[in-house]
């Protein structure tokens, strides 16, 4: 069984954040009474926006063969294929 990369790692390998920015969010998170997700907390810090959360969130669940070799700008470019053939599913 293989383990999922996490969210921070994989921000960080796009270069959206910094290994120490994870660390600022991890912190944070914890010291939140509800233990916040790591993207919201992030998102809420204002160091990621929601297409961010996105495209770690797709990497992370293998979305689709190889997405996890694929650089930021080629995963967003996936999901808004995806989504213009209704691949994506429904919106919220």
């Amino acid at each position: 069984m293989t383990t999922r990369p996490r969210m921070g790692e994989i921000l960080v390998r796009f270069r959206i954040m910094t290994p120490g920015d994870v660390q600022r969010v991890l912190d944070a998170s914890q010291r939140r009474p509800s233990r916040a997700k790591f993207g919201q907390t992030a998102r809420d810090m204002g160091l990621i926006g929601e297409e961010h959360i996105l495209a770690a969130l797709a990497v992370q669940m293998d979305l689709f063969p190889g997405i996890g070799q694929l650089s930021l700008p080629q995963v967003l470019r996936a999901l808004e294929s995806a989504d213009a053939v209704g691949m994506a599913g429904p919106r919220r």
